[in-house]
């Protein structure tokens, strides 16, 4: 089994409360025959998060995955990408680590689907919830300068191409200020727009791209085809149940149905644990899902009218069991139907899969694409 991580990795451990977005069709996809973008899902670990196990531009997914993907329902592929292997020392882009992605557009193009260009890392900013963490772009004016000029250098590549490819300034920031976010996610657009005025441009919540942190979120009143992204994991105990990552006792940890009763986690989830104060005692979609779904629609009634809400990542671990896998699963889809928000589920494959390492569907794609 290739290990697949969620983006956040840690991080979420840290950060309990995440919810999902209303979202409205944007002008720039209302042409017809353009991609509608509302059912995608991750290419996680292909041109992101690589090691030896994963290397960069694996032969791995190459154009049956896309065929695969477009047969069974998703209409859009997100694909993170690390920008800081794409650059050389002297800040232009390395051709030969590009190429997987342009390959990939193409195909992308000759099944009708759409595309998100995610800037998964730049040089200042990764998403670990530890001291080495990396945030030094937010307060660095050379760093900051850095990410404008890729972002620059990027929007002016990919210019020509059509509404069917999106960009996604930075995954799941963590500033230490909500306003400096703005800053970034504001300096980042005016880099794009320069020669790309129209394209759809995903700007992240702060803090993992966690709703609470929405209220905060500047957003442009004369540029609507800027939308925004968030994630959701909710309740980690039971998407991330047996990772080892989140907790420590990997497959020895008891099972947590869902939904149901949370079993007793006593030396399971130990105190240097961001968990530990705050566990439940049983999860359901009543408690845990439509909450944070009817709070963010009360925001975008305000402050959102208007905008995609797109969410960026979601998904359940391959270790937990078929049944409740497809029940959290579609609970968040259900979800997202009911109020308009466009979802990209986290990820093709690896342990987080909607397709399994042998070529058969994991529980995660009925959950996303059936009823019962």
């Amino acid at each position: 089994m290739k290990t697949f991580l969620p983006s956040f990795l840690t991080a979420t451990l840290a950060l309990l409360c995440a919810f999902v977005g209303l979202a409205n069709a944007s002008a720039d996809t209302a042409k017809p025959g353009a991609p509608t973008f509302k059912r995608g899902v991750n290419i996680a670990n292909w041109l992101s998060q690589n090691d030896e196990s994963m290397p960069y531009a694996g032969t791995w997914f190459n154009e049956e995955d896309i065929a695969w993907i477009s047969t069974h329902g998703f209409d859009h592929i997100r694909f993170p990408i690390d920008s800081r292997i794409w650059l050389k020392t002297d800040g232009t882009l390395d051709e030969s680590k590009v190429a997987p992605f342009d390959q990939a557009l193409v195909w992308v193009r000759k099944y009708h689907l759409g595309a998100i260009l995610d800037v998964h890392f730049i040089d200042g900013a990764d998403f670990n919830s530890d001291a080495a963490s990396d945030t030094r772009v937010f307060t660095s004016p050379e760093l900051m300068h850095k990410a404008e000029k890729l972002w620059r250098t990027l929007a002016t590549r990919y210019a020509k191409e059509g509404v069917y490819l999106r960009f996604e300034v930075l995954n799941e920031p963590k500033a230490e200020l909500n306003s400096q976010l703005n800053t970034f996610n504001l300096k980042m657009l005016a880099a794009i727009r320069e020669s790309n005025p129209t394209r759809v441009v995903y700007f992240p919540c702060n803090k993992w791209n966690t709703i609470p942190n929405v209220v905060d979120l500047e957003l442009p009143a004369n540029d609507k085809n800027v939308a925004v992204t968030v994630h959701f994991y909710e309740p980690i105990v039971f998407t991330h149940q047996k990772a080892p990552w989140a907790f420590a006792a990997g497959d020895k940890m008891p099972a947590v149905p869902f939904p149901g009763k949370v079993p007793d986690l006593t030396g399971i989830v130990t105190s240097d644990n961001p968990m530990a104060k705050s566990l439940p005692s049983a999860v359901s979609i009543e408690k845990d899902i439509d909450p944070m779904f009817e709070k963010l629609a009360a925001w975008a009634k305000t402050k959102g009218v208007g905008r995609e809400i797109l969410l960026g990542e979601f998904g359940v671990y391959y270790k937990v069991d078929p049944a409740s896998t497809i029940a959290w699963t579609r609970a968040v889809r259900r979800a997202c139907d009911r109020y308009g928000v466009s979802w990209n589920v986290w990820a093709y494959q690896g342990v987080f899969p909607v397709r399994k390492d042998d070529g058969s569907p994991a529980p995660m794609l009925e959950g996303l694409m059936q009823e019962q």
